[in-house]
């Protein structure tokens, strides 16, 4: 007699332990925006093959050089030494989203400025095209053109834009990745928000493949260091 219930009781376990694995994999791919469905990064331009992670919180900034729009060279760390630096990475003019996005920088400029941060945008587009970005957006921070995508790869945001995602955005915004950027490859960054402090050492990182999905302006303000 006590057969059927020993199997009846083995049913309710194992079918217990699969709804709790599928829930676990359904909470991770909540809370972990890099925990992903394989086609999902694709609608982003990224390949199965070619997925950034980022830099982690509590890594040290690498060591950079940077040109500048009159073509000297800056490094990073020149930056951060005195301030805490805010390192923003975009796309270019032509995405709609990243305009909104640098807008909200501009119109909170004043609250920025009073925290006695620094604010540095990334991005591969060329410093022509960095003029039509802050004549849009109101944009006044220090903007750098990663001339040849070393900046980018060196925070681990670098990806080679697919052939399909590039055929997108020409169609849609009429523009051609790779003319619009200075070394006219075809790569992107993730559009992700670094928080250094004056050690260079990483307090906050924001990174999600989705354009649509950035560090608030609100939460990097709570996350700049207190004065």
């Amino acid at each position: 007699m006590k057969t059927p219930f020993f199997f009846l009781s083995l049913l309710l376990c194992l079918s217990a332990c699969k709804q709790n694995s599928v829930q676990d994999a359904s909470e991770e791919v909540k809370t972990n925006p890099l925990v992903t469905q394989p086609r999902s990064l694709k609608q982003f331009g990224i390949s199965d093959t070619n997925q950034p992670k980022g830099l982690n919180t509590g890594d040290k900034a690498p060591e950079l050089l940077m040109t500048t729009s009159a073509g000297e060279q800056m490094s990073l760390a020149s930056l951060y030494k005195d301030q805490p630096l805010v390192i923003i990475f975009y796309r270019g003019y032509w995405c709609p989203s990243c305009s909104r996005y640098l807008s909200k920088f501009s119109e909170r400029s004043d609250e920025l400025k009073a925290t006695g941060a620094r604010l540095l945008a990334v991005t591969p587009e060329t410093y022509e095209n960095i003029e039509t970005t802050k004549n849009e957006t109101g944009l006044n921070v220090t903007v750098v053109s990663d001339t040849d995508g070393s900046v980018m790869k060196a925070f681990d945001v670098l990806f080679e834009v697919t052939e399909e995602y590039q055929e997108m955005i020409q169609t849609n915004l009429n523009a051609s990745i790779s003319e619009t950027n200075t070394s006219q490859k075809a790569i992107l960054p993730v559009p992700a928000t670094y928080i250094l402090n004056t050690q260079g050492e990483i307090i906050y990182k924001h990174f999600n493949p989705d354009y649509n999905q950035r560090a608030s302006v609100d939460d990097i303000l709570k996350n700049l260091p207190k004065k």
